[in-house]
């Protein structure tokens, strides 16, 4: 039983190296594609529609990527060869607040192609027509609102005292439809950007995978026959997870906003290395007439079972890793504890027999005692 779970705690190590190297890779991806901000700029146009339904869909794109290139959102600006970033986050306050600033011209830091003037008149009609005439002048009533806010109550959060000014000061239709179908929206652009991260997931585990030679049917028969790699996993199944439980103990580990930890490349590195050293993988470019090679060997049912296995994500299997370090600390002790009895058990019995030789010794002394 000790053996099988030692098996399946090595095959968990492999595992969750190869999901680290897969996360870091897909937020690479991620990063560059700008994934997060598309889709969110995709969920801002379906929310100016909603406003206004006969908003054109170009015209709701426009003002929507002008938005998230707005310098207050876009935390990415000037990045070589990729310009201006879509900004990924933006709370409902400050999407209010934006789209009054802009149609007020209040447009600092925007070029004029991303939101030329014919735009900015077509976003101060929407207003217009939604309750806000004059976006300048309801702007300055809410900001000094927001202000007396913060004298009289300054423990209340920034975005409690901009609610509270735009309920007071911008009591309109346009604030009550974005009040109404805000949450919603970033509901839908989370469910599609899963779903994109998801599929970035599994094409980046084929490419680890492919670039590693992870078969897992030859890893869980070397596992089976090669104690010294299974000793060798099991050591590291325990030194990935006591520097964990130390760093949990006063934080918690840390996530994307995708669910998936945040991982260094260089640790990431050294990891795959070590399980290269132990004749686990074959990384590509480390001798590559041996990888080419190798392909002849490797079991097209083991590389696709191990796409699945590690598309499954680094937390999934550091979760399977503790419970089986669990699990073995337990077996472990519950064979401590059997040997013992043993032990104990053998040690006895001499001690019985000794016991009854010599009361039988001293009964036919006895009895030629009387014979004599």
């Amino acid at each position: 039983m000790l053996k099988t779970v030692d098996i399946l705690l090595g095959l968990s190590v492999v595992m969750l190296i190869a999901s680290m190297a897969v996360t870091v890779l897909t937020q690479f991806v991620i990063s560059i594609l700008n994934t997060r901000g598309r889709h969110l700029a995709r969920g801002l146009g379906d929310l100016l529609q909603q406003i206004d339904p006969q908003l054109e869909r170009n015209l709701a794109d426009q003002l929507s990527t002008a938005i998230l290139k707005h310098p207050m959102v876009s935390h990415m600006r000037d990045v070589p060869f990729l310009g201006v970033r879509l900004g990924d986050t933006i709370h409902r306050e400050e999407l209010t607040g934006l789209l009054m600033d802009m149609a007020a011209g209040q447009c600092f830091g925007l070029d004029t192609t991303l939101f030329p003037d014919t735009s900015r008149e077509k976003l101060k009609g929407l207003l217009k027509a939604n309750g806000i005439a004059d976006p300048a002048a309801t702007l300055d009533k809410v900001r000094s609102y927001a202000l007396q806010l913060e004298q009289a109550n300054p423990e209340l959060a920034t975005n409690k005292r901009q609610n509270i000014a735009l309920m007071r000061e911008a009591n309109s239709r346009f604030v009550a439809k974005i009040n109404n179908w805000f949450d919603q929206t970033m509901d839908r652009v989370s469910d599609r950007f899963t779903a994109s991260t998801r599929v970035v997931t599994v094409l980046c585990s084929f490419l680890v995978v492919a670039a590693v030679q992870l078969d897992t049917i030859d890893v869980i028969n070397r596992l089976a026959m090669d104690d010294h790699l299974r000793e060798a996993l099991v050591t590291k199944a325990m030194a990935i997870e006591q520097p964990q439980d130390s760093k949990q103990q006063g934080e918690e580990a840390t996530s994307t906003n995708s669910g998936q930890q945040k991982f260094d490349v260089a640790s990431v590195k050294n990891e795959l290395l070590s399980l290269e050293e132990l004749g686990v993988i074959n990384i590509i470019g480390h001798g590559n007439e041996t990888w080419l090679q190798h392909w002849c060997s490797v079991n097209p049912i083991g590389i696709l079972l191990s796409v699945v296995m590690v598309s499954l994500g680094a937390p999934f299997w550091y979760g399977a890793l503790k419970n089986l370090l669990k699990l073995r600390s337990g077996l472990a002790s519950k064979d401590d504890e059997q040997r013992r009895e043993r032990q104990t058990t053998q040690s006895t019995v001499p001690v019985l027999a000794t016991a009854e030789d010599s009361r039988a010794d001293s009964s036919l002394s006895g009895e030629r005692g009387i014979l004599g």
